[in-house]
């Protein structure tokens, strides 16, 4: 049980980094000094958890208060995943057993 639950948060760690991490560079990036072509993709592919940052940074240019909202984002969704890859390691243990 331990070994899943070690699995589960190194995974869900790992997924969350990516995806926030993912996020956080798209809205920083799309304020014009150093806007590129691939930010509304980005934007789009991580919308749950960039809009409200977006919001944020179109609002002013509060870079500190994008970091905070995304660090505040990325522990949610950390823990979300996290809850999510537990339950179905677990389900999928039983099933075998």
């Amino acid at each position: 049980m331990e070994s899943l639950k070690r699995k589960a948060k190194k995974n869900s760690l790992l997924v969350s980094l990516l995806y926030v991490g993912l996020g956080t560079i798209a809205v920083l990036c799309s304020y014009p000094p150093f806007y590129g072509d691939w930010v509304l993709v980005a934007l789009l592919i991580t919308f749950p958890v960039s809009i409200l940052s977006f919001g944020i940074l179109i609002a002013g240019k509060y870079y500190t208060a994008v970091i905070i909202v995304q660090l505040i984002t990325f522990v949610i969704f950390w823990y979300l995943c996290y809850k999510f890859l537990l339950k179905n390691m677990i389900k999928k243990v039983k099933n075998n057993y």
